[in-house]
């Protein structure tokens, strides 16, 4: 054998493969396991041991309703501010601005979210899933100069149609109203106004003219911790008192806005994303209102030129059932 030389390993030949198994006695203790397997687990776990539901762990099964309760409540943290309002008349000062930067925070997080998501969307619109990359052809080098000249790379394209054009996917162009940075924009208006203004504002006025109103109270707990109460029961309510409204409002001054400043194409809604029916019909209405006048008198003639067939057709039937009429009565009056 050379130096460095590693042998093969010989594969067994066909006979030994064929010849069947030998089989040996277990031993005494391995064989004491096998007879008995079923009874093995029983010594690790006791059939008979203590019902769990009399346990402490019984409340592990509650674990997922603690999700299910944060997952629903997390739109009160942003109303921690208003609880630090709430406690502003005995809660030291610093306690009051940690409520604030809660509430900032959450409000940031929840901007940031909405946004990635947003984000997502865009870019499963501009990029669907696919292998149509995979089709793509090298620009000429005529192309690359002119659109180095110009600063358009689809120079020479314009004409004619491209293998490469992506026809088939859903959009080339993002709405301003569903772009990312305009999503994250709408909510931070929105979180600002129904998370921090308005509450604020109201947790304030109630304590402070709740104040005002037991201020000649004699029992000094009721002074102190009416306004307190006051303010901490107006928190539940918030979000039914302002959300919708205010996320109505943001939503038709965004709209507007984005309407008048690109038209329709700036808020139509992403492909496969439907308007909500109030939208649409709202949508359908400025669409019919921007016809100009020379679109509504085509359609005006059109209409009467329709009318005007549809009433020769019917006198044309009508004139012909009463001439079969006017035959049969003469055959008729010849027979008698």
């Amino acid at each position: 054998m050379a130096w460095g030389s590693q042998q093969e390993p010989q594969s067994p030949s066909q006979e030994l493969l064929d010849k069947p198994v030998v089989r040996e006695k277990l031993p005494a203790k391995l064989q004491q396991l096998v007879d008995r397997d079923e009874d093995f687990y029983g010594d690790l776990y006791s059939q008979y041991s203590v019902n769990s539901t009399d346990t402490p762990y019984r409340y592990a099964a509650y674990a997922n309703r603690i999700r299910t309760i944060l997952v629903s409540a997390h739109r009160y943290v942003a109303y921690t501010s208003d609880i630090g309002e709430s406690f502003r008349p005995i809660a030291h000062p610093w306690l009051v601005r940690s409520a604030y930067g809660i509430s900032w925070t959450y409000l940031l997080g929840d901007v940031g979210h909405e946004g990635y998501k947003a984000y997502l969307r865009n870019r499963r619109a501009l990029t669907p899933a696919g292998e149509a990359y995979k089709d793509a052809s090298e620009i000429s080098q005529d192309q690359i100069i002119k659109g180095m000249a110009t600063g358009n790379m689809t120079i020479g394209n314009q004409n004619s149609e491209s293998k490469d054009a992506p026809s088939n996917w859903p959009t080339l162009e993002i709405p301003l109203a569903e772009d990312y940075r305009m999503v994250m924009a709408k909510r931070a208006v929105f979180q600002s106004i129904a998370s921090m203004g308005l509450p604020a504002f109201t947790i304030h006025s109630v304590v402070r003219y709740s104040g005002r109103m037991v201020k000649n109270a004699k029992v000094t707990f009721i002074r102190t911790w009416t306004p307190i109460g006051l303010g901490l029961a107006v928190v539940p309510f918030l979000p039914y008192i302002f959300d919708h409204p205010v996320d109505e409002a943001v939503e038709w001054a965004f709209r507007t806005g984005l309407r008048a400043y690109g038209g329709e194409a700036a808020v139509r809604p992403l492909p496969g994303r439907s308007l909500p029916p109030r939208e649409e019909e709202e949508s359908r209405a400025v669409a019919a209102a921007n016809i100009s006048w020379d679109e509504y008198k085509a359609e005006r003639e059109r209409s009467r030129e329709l009318r005007r067939q549809t009433e020769k057709s019917s006198s044309g039937i009508a004139s012909l059932t009463s001439w079969f009429g006017r035959s049969e009565t003469d055959s008729e009056k010849k027979k008698e």
